[in-house]
């Protein structure tokens, strides 16, 4: 990593021990770490030419077969540092692919997968082929220009391919979601980071029992599923893949098809892990929110959902909101436990109560339901 904030003494440490656990899910020996700290990037290696010798010097005594970057990489970066060091380089814009890569089973992941990889490695293929076939020109048997235009034009046809299918995925997409609204659904998108446990609160709040796991980006395509209330009002759940810290917004912008699920839901959940470490619970809360404001999320549509309570005590978790300063940020936000299924009623009745405070309707009530006091009201009262 090259670390460019030079205050930094925590953070840098929470973004590589995140790359580390990405890099083992691929089954990858980490077999050590490297640092710099530099105000700026070096526009030839990223790093420094005095630092790409030393890992290069690792390298050989380790027999490295893979250097990975946190910091994404730039087309003639990548090239001059595979070059330098003598082992393939890639960066965790890369990494996050070969993970979405190795989870993904249906068509339509692996469509947005292959996009988004040669939307990234297209300009280093254009600059591989530029520099291999420079030196010569085109004549018989000769592997100069007519290659390198070669491979563009079947990278380019490639590419507008699988981009002809997403735009047809798309319009279906947009078609099943105007079908759902006109049916009247109440949807409710559960978002945030992977491993917050969104899968096993789309679990305990629809009955169902879709694959949990602790591994990275086990949710890729959305998964939906219906819940009906005593006063014959339907919510409908989404389950969407999880957010990773310093999302690219290339990768953004190449899953279009999930997002979309979170931008048209009436109520988007914003899950987190209380029992986190407290500055990467507070940097997942601060980018989670501004990711979601980004994608087009009106605020008064996010409810910050605080899970796995039951790992911590209540007085601890008071301690949390107060140092998040909650009350002040401007959103609801409740705590639960997928696991223990504790104040999912609590969770449902300020879905309900939000939703119907957006569009100002009076809220009907539900007849014969437990209520639970959620943690809102709690710390209000």
């Amino acid at each position: 990593m090259l670390k460019t904030e030079v205050h930094d003494h925590v953070f840098f440490r929470i973004r590589m021990n995140e790359l580390r656990r990405l890099v083992e899910t691929l089954g990858l020996e980490v077999a050590g770490e490297f640092f710099q700290t530099e105000p700026k990037p070096f526009p030839t290696y990223l790093i420094g030419s005095g630092k790409v010798k030393e890992l290069k010097d690792y390298v050989k005594r380790q027999n490295v077969d893979l250097v990975v970057f946190y910091n994404i990489l730039k087309s003639n970066q990548k090239l001059s540092l595979i070059r330098a060091l003598g082992c393939d380089v890639i960066d965790r814009y890369e990494v996050i692919l070969e993970v979405f890569d190795q989870m993904a089973s249906d068509r339509v992941s692996k469509l947005q997968i292959e996009a988004a990889r040669l939307d990234k490695l297209y300009p280093f293929y254009k600059l591989q082929a530029t520099l291999k076939y420079q030196t010569e020109r085109p004549f018989f048997l000769s592997m100069g220009e007519y290659g390198y235009h070669r491979k563009l034009r079947g990278l380019t046809t490639q590419i507008s391919k699988i981009q002809a299918k997403i735009e047809e995925l798309e319009i279906e997409k947009q078609e099943q979601i105007r079908k759902r609204k006109a049916l009247g659904y109440l949807t409710i998108c559960i978002a945030g980071y992977y491993n917050a446990g969104k899968t096993s609160l789309f679990n305990a709040l629809t009955g169902e029992s879709k694959k949990v796991t602790d591994k990275p980006f086990t949710t890729l395509s959305s998964k939906y599923q219906r819940r009906y209330l005593s006063n014959n009002e339907i919510l409908l759940f989404i389950d969407t893949i999880g957010f990773v810290i310093d999302l690219d917004p290339r990768l953004i912008k190449s899953f279009q098809l999930n997002m979309e699920d979170m931008r048209n839901a009436d109520i988007v959940l914003l899950l987190l892990e209380i029992d986190d470490y407290f500055p990467l619970l507070s940097m997942k809360l601060k980018s989670g929110t501004s990711l979601l404001e980004e994608l087009g999320i009106e605020k008064s549509k996010i409810i910050v959902v605080f899970n796995k309570t039951d790992l911590v005590k209540p007085e601890k978790a008071e301690e949390i909101f107060e140092k998040l300063r909650m009350e002040e940020r401007g959103f609801d936000w409740i705590c639960v436990s997928a696991k223990n299924r504790t104040n999912l009623d609590g969770l449902i009745e300020l879905v309900r109560r939000k939703n119907h405070r957006i569009k100002a309707e009076p809220l009907p009530m539900i007849a014969n339901t437990a209520r639970e006091q959620s943690w809102i009201e709690q710390k209000r009262s």
